[in-house]
Order: C-alpha cells, then structure tokens, then sequence
C-alpha cells in the first residue's frame, strides 16, 4: 500500500513539474541584458539611497539615462567608474572618497534591534536586548542604521585606511599621440 503512495507522490512531483516547467517558458518576460548586468553589479541592499525603491529599479533607470551612475553610495567610486564604463558615460570620480563605517557605543546600547533591521547588508550583528556591534568589513557606510537608532549610540565614522582595506591606486599609463 505505501508503494502506491509514494508511486502517486513521484508521480503529481514530476506532472507538476512538467506544467511549471511549460509555464516558464510559455510566460518568460524578456528583460533588457544590460538592466540585468547592471542590477547584478550593485550591491543589492535595496537601501533606496539613489532615490529608487531597490536596485533593479535603479538599475533601469541608470540604463534609461534618468539616473547617473554614481549614485548608489554603498557602491562606492569603483562601482561608478564600472557602471560608467559600461553605459558609455564619462564620470569624474578623481576626489578622494570618504568611506564611512557605523560605530556602536557598547555603554549606550540596549539592544532596541532596530539598526540590526535597518541593515539591508546584514553588517550588524546582535539579538534583542543584547548588545549589537558592526561587521566593519561588511558595513558599506550607507547610514540607514544611524537614522534607525533611536538610543543615539550609533554614529558614523570616517574609516581610516589599513593594510586588509587599502589598494594602491593603478598607474596610470600615458597615452601617446
């Protein structure tokens, strides 16, 4: 009896699979290539700091020409100059970049859990009613969880540059004409 249960479940698996697998292909909504390279080269936080409700929307407008490029502050110069290149565009991103990193004092601290659910980049680490502290490595300065703390022992601060986090800029090569 229980291998005609398992026969029926294999089966209603495989039948329902055949019909999704038609659906896929039979409702497939085509999108434009360069949305979806753009949209995999941001960071995919949907912090909405450009302004757009997620990254996929910015990602479409940066490709309509309504939206510049350097616009997501997570994504830094590097993404910008990237973004640019691929659209075609010209930036200047030659001033030094301030990166800013969230900073959380401990003694203040009461475990509210809001930064920790303000971080779409799951930077901050903690439970409720305990202490929280930032993933440096992880925090992209976006400063969604500094609005969020209402105990105001989270601020933003400047990152210094250290061996793990800073590159030597490339040379530059001339150009001969």
């Amino acid at each position: 009896m229980w291998v005609v249960g398992i026969l029926f479940f294999i089966l209603l698996g495989a039948i329902l699979g055949i019909v999704l697998g038609y659906a896929a292909i039979l409702f497939r909504v085509e999108s434009h290539p360069l949305v979806d390279r753009i949209e995999s080269m941001l960071p995919g936080g949907q912090c909405g700091q450009c302004g757009e409700a997620g990254c996929r929307q910015a990602a479409e407008k940066m490709v309509s020409g309504s939206l510049r490029p350097d616009t997501c502050p997570p994504g830094g110069a590097a993404l910008a100059v990237s973004i640019a290149e691929i659209l075609g565009e010209s930036i200047d991103m030659t001033s030094e970049e301030t990166h800013w990193i969230a900073q959380i004092e401990e003694s203040l601290c009461t475990g509210c859990n809001r930064c920790y659910k303000a971080c779409p980049f799951d930077a901050i680490v903690g439970a409720p009613k305990q202490l929280h502290t930032v993933i440096q490595d992880v925090c992209t300065g976006c400063q969604l969880c500094e609005k969020a703390c209402t105990q105001h022992c989270l601020t933003m601060v400047e990152s210094s540059p250290d061996v793990a986090g800073w590159y030597w800029p490339k040379p530059t090569i001339p150009v001969a004409v």
